[in-house]
């Protein structure tokens, strides 16, 4: 019988609470008991109404996500937060999130990015835990063909960017930091990285990254970390085989391009 207790467990040994910030919030969400048995798990980016349906629907146990459901202190519990608790409370299923550990581990968010990307000699980069990854590309490319690669791996609908001043300058050596990244585009160059690649970029990390003729490519939240997902599946089905059933539920990005 696996329990919600071996599931944190088997995850918490790729990504240790070790790994995790100092002001995040992630590891047990909720959960009536730990001996909680689990024969269903879905993971999920977040946990929105739509992925509490499809638990609902599908009988889940088990809800297993990036972003954490409790971020910050909860001083009420009202309105459609109260509905998301009652609804997760009334079907007994426990939630999970590994947050930024996810983002440090071994194989977490950057390291699927890297691998995803294709890029090599991958080392890590950033904060405390080194959450972000930089490595090379199998060939030099021209912005605009990496912007193409960009859209073509991680799905997304446009990218905002800063480009070389030199008009045919290629990159080859890629940092990534997937989500809210923006604060790491200093040590991105200071890792040689011809471009950085985020998550969410403000108006001044492109002046500062055109200043430093490193290109920037901001290509979304949702869209740099949700293939964590798959990997979260894949570490799932490796530690419990035929004994868990796992899926994916894909909660969609909120913001679109119009």
């Amino acid at each position: 019988m696996i329990t919600v207790k071996d599931i944190d467990a088997a995850l918490s040994a790729t990504a240790p609470r070790t790994l995790s910030e100092e002001w995040d919030n992630d590891g047990v969400m909720l959960c009536r008991r730990m001996d909680k048995p689990v024969k269903k798990a879905l993971v999920m980016l977040e946990v929105t109404p739509e992925g509490i349906a499809a638990a609902e629907k599908g009988g889940y146990d088990l809800i297993v996500t990036h972003h954490p459901l409790i971020f910050r202190p909860l001083k009420a519990l009202v309105g459609e937060d109260y509905s998301h608790f009652d609804r997760l409370m009334r079907a007994d299923t426990a939630v999970l999130s590994y947050h930024t550990r996810m983002d440090s581990a071994a194989g977490g968010v950057n390291d699927t990015a890297a691998a995803l990307l294709g890029l090599t000699s991958v080392q890590p980069f950033g904060g405390e835990n080194g959450c972000g990854r930089v490595g090379i590309l199998p060939e030099p490319l021209l912005p605009s063909d990496f912007a193409a690669l960009l859209k073509e791996t991680f799905h997304c609908t446009s990218i905002r960017a800063s480009l070389f001043a030199e008009k045919d300058k290629k990159i080859s050596r890629v940092a990534f930091v997937g989500g809210a990244g923006k604060s790491f585009f200093r040590e991105a160059y200071a890792a040689g990285a011809d471009a950085f690649v985020t998550g969410e970029a403000a108006h001044n990390t492109f002046i500062d990254c055109a200043a430093l003729d490193m290109c920037l490519f901001d290509c979304g939240h949702y869209y740099t970390e949700n293939p964590v997902c798959t990997r979260l599946k894949d570490l799932l089905s490796d530690a419990f085989g035929n004994e868990l059933s796992v899926d994916v539920f894909d909660v969609k990005s909120p913001y679109i391009s119009l």
